[in-house]
């Protein structure tokens, strides 16, 4: 609910923590804010009485589907202003859902994912209002614009301090460089970048026997990086989830991110507050994160030549890997703290005290 020193209230609903990276930069600017984790269907009716209930001066969403959608009609009951938060290409996703569930004949999982589109689109076409975490997504997704803006993703691993001995058995030996790259295998696009980049970068172990790939992440598609590792020569090791993955970045020597369906990967922020140099495909979000050259690289996964020079050069370079550790590790304090992106979320929402 508002305080008097500020009038403000924020409703937050989210299927997971990732509310956090909303209600913690709000916190910051002292704004008050009520959150509703949502992860079932049959919970709608109750989100839809907390968010009448709780009357907030208006209701962020941060993910779509059902939760949108009950969102949707609570602006209706209550005519309360709801902003829906993009964080990635939802619509994508959801068409990449149905035709995994397809491929692998489970045929009544893939005839879910079609409400849940429907209940996507309409929670995204019911408001003018959006929140996009990137340029790119807002170039997916054309909103109003006055309405529609980009406030990018916060990095708490900026406030964390974490031992940078991984408790995971990485059995190193002394001295062995690690490329790490942390990957979500959920979706085939974000897959498919990995899996191009391991020819590549095999080439590079295979001339440098004193360095590891590290890929930690899973997914319905961590089988075929695991099968394409196991083909490919060179020390790649395919970890699954690890649970202390702060320290993984500070194992790192460098970290590498190729996909091809990432709106604004939370992975470069964490590398970048780690001070670990990042390479990257310059495509999708990362060619926002990333100033080439700066704070890092962008390459050409359709030039896997290029890809392995850059990642060669960096191996034989301990100075060039420090600067850009510490140029990537500005950048990120500099527009990634909390604290700007609280100010940011603040400054945007209180243009709903005019509605």
């Amino acid at each position: 609910m508002p305080t008097p020193s500020n009038p403000l209230s924020v409703f937050v609903v989210s299927t997971s923590d990732r509310g956090e990276k909303i209600t913690r930069p709000l916190a910051e600017a002292g704004v008050p804010t009520t959150s509703f984790t949502i992860t079932a269907v049959g919970q709608v009716p109750d989100l839809i009485r907390a968010i009448g209930s709780e009357d907030p001066t208006v209701v962020i969403v941060d993910s779509l589907s059902f939760a949108g959608f009950a969102v949707a009609v609570s602006r209706v009951l209550f005519s309360i202003p709801y902003v829906v938060r993009i964080r990635g290409d939802a619509m994508t996703e959801h068409r990449s859902t149905f035709r995994r569930h397809l491929a692998t004949g489970t045929y009544t999982q893939a005839v879910k994912q079609i409400p849940r589109y429907v209940a996507t689109m309409t929670s995204l076409k019911a408001t003018r209002n959006h929140l996009f975490v990137s340029e790119y997504l807002q170039d997916l997704y054309p909103s109003d614009d006055e309405r529609g803006v980009v406030v990018n993703t916060p990095c708490f691993m900026l406030d964390s301090e974490c031992d940078e001995n991984p408790q995971t058995s990485l059995d190193l030996p002394e001295g062995q460089k690690v490329i790490l790259a942390v990957a979500n295998m959920q979706y085939q696009k974000k897959t498919r970048g990995l899996m191009q980049s391991l020819g590549p970068l095999s080439t590079v172990l295979e001339k440098n026997s004193d360095t590891t790939l590290l890929i930690a992440g899973q997914g319905p598609y961590q089988y075929r990086v695991e099968e394409r590792a196991e083909a490919l020569p060179g020390d790649i090791r395919v970890l699954g989830y690890v649970s202390e993955i702060e320290s993984l970045y500070n194992r790192a020597d460098i970290f590498v991110h190729f996909s091809l369906l990432d709106g604004y990967p939370s992975t470069v922020l964490e590398a970048y507050a780690s001070r670990t140099p990042v390479v990257a495909n310059d495509a999708v979000g990362m060619r926002e994160q990333i100033v080439d050259g700066e704070t890092g690289y962008l390459v050409d996964l359709d030039k896997p030549e290029e890809l392995e020079r850059c990642i060669g050069e960096l191996l034989d370079s301990p100075k060039e890997r420090e600067r850009l550790g510490e140029q990537g590790y500005q950048y990120v304090k500099s527009n990634n703290d909390s604290e700007v992106i609280g100010s940011q979320f603040e400054s945007y929402l209180t243009t709903f005290f005019d509605e």
